[in-house]
């Protein structure tokens, strides 16, 4: 004899903007975490605790120097983080500070970091998160926080120099964002709350298509009182995910 088959009953729950744009911003958190459990060998190798602090801070003068001169690599917000990473693994030489045009006189020791290469590319970055795990030297702001950084929570008072704040601003071309905390700047007489950022390219419609971006410099004191809020890195703006850390700089 047979059997009716049992009804399907199927359930839509439709999501407000704001509720599932808090449900992405605790995925990604959640998938951040996960990797951070399964650690992978370091990308870059250091001398000890000291040269790694030596990295950590040439890294931050890197990344603040962009909003003074710029350098052809530097097209988004990622390529900065990936700037200031690559140049801070170089050796600190006479010829490499020519090179590097700094806007200033920076007082800061000698890094001894080192990382492997595979086809003249720096494996600096891990770009897929499997075992054993991929490394390149293309990493876009989505994979530096998944897989290269460490999640601090919300609260900007966490932040280090170095460390960064990252948006997700849902509905634009390239929605997720990356700022760098630089702290006291050695290129300016006076804050130390200090961060700075690349715009990005102008989506492809609208009075600024077409615009490369720009590096922008700003206190951490005013970008809490952006006058667009989801620009504000405070606990009540859906679209600021959180401050993280580089997986680099150790804890």
């Amino acid at each position: 004899m047979n059997r009716p088959a049992p009804e399907t009953t199927l359930t839509l729950v439709v999501l407000s903007h704001a509720t599932s744009t808090v449900f992405l911003r605790l995925l990604c958190l959640v998938s951040v975490s996960l990797v951070a459990a399964f650690p992978a060998r370091a990308q870059v190798t250091f001398r000890d605790a000291a040269d790694r602090d030596a990295f950590r801070r040439w890294f931050v003068v890197l990344a603040d120097a962009q909003f003074y001169r710029t350098t052809a690599d530097v097209t988004d917000c990622a390529a900065l983080v990936r700037h200031a990473v690559r140049e801070a693994t170089r050796t600190q030489s006479p010829d490499w500070l020519r090179r590097t045009a700094l806007p200033g006189v920076v007082a800061a020791p000698a890094t001894h970091a080192t990382a492997l290469e595979r086809d003249g590319a720096l494996l600096l970055f891990r770009v897929k998160g499997t075992v054993p795990p991929v490394y390149g030297e293309f990493a876009d702001a989505k994979t530096l926080v998944r897989l290269n950084s460490r999640p601090l929570g919300r609260d900007v008072q966490a932040l280090r120099p170095g460390d960064l704040l990252f948006f997700r601003q849902d509905g634009q071309d390239l929605p997720d964002h990356l700022m760098v905390f630089v702290g006291p700047s050695p290129f300016e007489a006076d804050g130390s709350d200090w961060i700075v950022y690349h715009t990005g390219p102008s989506p492809s419609q609208g009075e600024t298509a077409g615009s490369p971006g720009e590096v922008r410099k700003v206190r951490l004191s005013d970008l809490r009182r952006h006058p667009s809020p989801r620009w504000r890195p405070v606990t009540g703006n859906a679209a600021f995910v959180g401050v993280f850390r580089l997986s680099f700089f150790g804890s």
